[in-house]
């Protein structure tokens, strides 16, 4: 029995424990089978430790303009104000707004060439989404913090110079199919693979010319993690935001060692649910049912009335309405449709 607990000794163990649940999930018998069985431990595994206002589901982002993001096999949402659109109960069909979305995700069992393609089209589908800050006032957009609500929470801030209020994307693979970079030792170049996982993660960054939509992280549970930084000096980095007002792409992609890589990902998904804005939700803009008053329909009801009168449409109305004998009957005296 240890004297104390390690919390994060607790995590690199559920890290470990997703690469036992891959490997169990590979004993199904169809790829979509297999792909199911990997989703659901993660899935699990970030509800358990992820802040309590943060739920864990799986479907497509919406906006309010109509755009639908591809199917993400993990989408983090604000637990208690997130309206969920869900068809026959079924997670394939279930429907977020991007307001209410914190994070997407996506799970390979190995990754590579392919692999790293589909998960940045996927994420990207996500991040192009549009979200209702209004008309930004001087370029400063109003948002407020995820699970805050009401105006009283409302925060500015120039969306063209922060990733704040943006969707966070994440792939998470056991481990690569190919070779992830160059072997360090120059020597060895000669043998080494000419094409990469970071080459792919580069290729695909150039093809969509927008950093703002790739990925923010990519994790290997065998212990690597390809993002984006900014090299601070010649041995320390920082992390990169995007700039939407730049066309250039000035970042480098790094790839770093962790002992616990599912622990690093908890921790970029619990910093961007603290300090990460998102818009207000505007329900009515994606229900887009005004109630409408039909004004050819007259009713007129009357409280109290004494059955006793026998009153006509047209006679004069008494309607008597004391204090000591009140009733619970109500008549409708006249519909009259014009």
């Amino acid at each position: 029995m240890k004297a104390s607990f390690d919390p994060g000794e607790f995590v690199r163990r559920i890290g470990h424990d997703l690469v036992r649940a891959f490997d169990d999930a590979r004993e199904a018998t169809t790829p979509e089978l297999v792909g199911d069985a990997m989703e659901q431990p993660v899935r699990d595994r970030l509800e358990q430790i992820l802040p309590r206002g943060i739920a864990v589901g799986s479907g497509c982002v919406i906006d309010i303009k109509g755009g639908t993001s591809r199917q993400m096999d993990v989408v983090l949402y604000e637990r208690n104000l997130c309206p969920v659109f869900c068809i026959n109960d079924s997670p394939e069909t279930t429907y977020y707004p991007v307001e209410c979305v914190l994070a997407v995700g996506e799970i390979k069992s190995t990754i590579g060439k392919k692999g790293i393609s589909d998960a940045f089209d996927k994420i990207r589908s996500v991040k192009a989404l549009h979200r209702f800050y209004g008309s930004p006032k001087e370029d400063v957009y109003i948002g407020r913090r995820y699970g805050e609500v009401g105006s009283a929470s409302a925060h500015g801030f120039y969306r063209d110079h922060t990733n704040k209020g943006d969707i966070f994307g994440f792939v998470l693979a056991e481990k690569s199919a190919i070779a992830v970079t160059l072997p360090d030792h120059p020597k060895t170049h000669g043998s080494a693979p000419k094409v990469t996982l970071l080459h792919h993660y580069v290729k695909n960054i150039s093809k969509l010319n927008n950093d703002v939509l790739c990925p923010d992280v990519v994790v290997l549970l065998d212990g690597m993690l390809l993002t984006p930084l900014v090299a601070a000096s010649t041995r320390s980095f920082t992390p990169y935001i995007p700039a939407r007002a730049k066309s250039v792409l000035p970042h480098v992609i790094h790839p770093m060692y962790a002992e616990s890589p599912f622990g690093e990902l908890i921790k970029q998904l619990w910093q961007r649910y603290q300090n990460g804005l998102t818009a207000h939700i505007p329900l009515e803009r994606y229900l887009q049912c005004n109630a409408k008053i039909k004004p050819n329909l007259t009713w007129t009801i009357f409280a109290n009335f004494d059955p006793q009168a026998n009153l006509k449409p047209g006679d004069p109305l008494k309607v008597e309405t004391p204090t000591d004998h009140l009733r619970d009957d109500l008549k409708q005296l006249t519909r009259k449709i014009v």
